[in-house]
């Protein structure tokens, strides 16, 4: 699949999406990878030089893996890797965890909501949230009334 390059009216719609989470700046060249997903490049190779590379050797992937588009709701959500290196501009749309929570986050496991947590969380509109612990990004999740739902990719989780 040839690289289908992102401009300024799409990265605009991502831009304004991204607000979701206090998110606004990106400073890549952002590329749909297969339907759903978005990378980011920020080498030093041009949009033309890349196109020329991917005729000569058939490049499958360029750049880093940020977000994917197929949410029902019409949001982003972050990758594991977006999450910290966007984590200096996520603001909003943030669960804090206590340490028995986030262990089981990290190891994968979805994190059914205790009637303590269901009144913690209940201001939070449930939707893709990103998660944190102590000040530590750990990662993006979906919140619903009863269960945090883990979107911890399988190779990062703690064995």
């Amino acid at each position: 699949m040839k690289p289908q390059f992102i401009f300024k009216s799409e990265k605009k719609e991502i831009l304004i999406k991204l607000e979701y989470y206090g998110i606004n700046q990106l400073d890549f060249l952002l590329i749909h990878s297969g339907n759903e997903n978005i990378r980011g490049y920020s080498g030093s190779l041009s949009t033309d030089e890349i196109m020329n590379l991917d005729e000569a050797v058939r490049i499958e992937l360029t750049g880093m893996y940020l977000f994917n588009t197929n949410d029902k709701d019409g949001g982003l959500r972050l990758s594991f890797d977006a999450v910290h290196i966007l984590g200096n501009q996520i603001t909003k749309n943030i669960l804090e965890l206590n340490d028995e929570q986030a262990k089981e986050f990290l190891k994968g496991g979805d994190i059914a909501l205790s009637d303590k947590d269901k009144e913690k969380f209940k201001d939070e509109p449930s939707g893709l949230k990103v998660v944190k612990n102590k000040g530590e990004f750990l990662g993006t999740c979906k919140l619903t009334y009863e269960r945090i739902i883990n979107y911890m990719p399988k190779e990062r989780r703690l064995r």
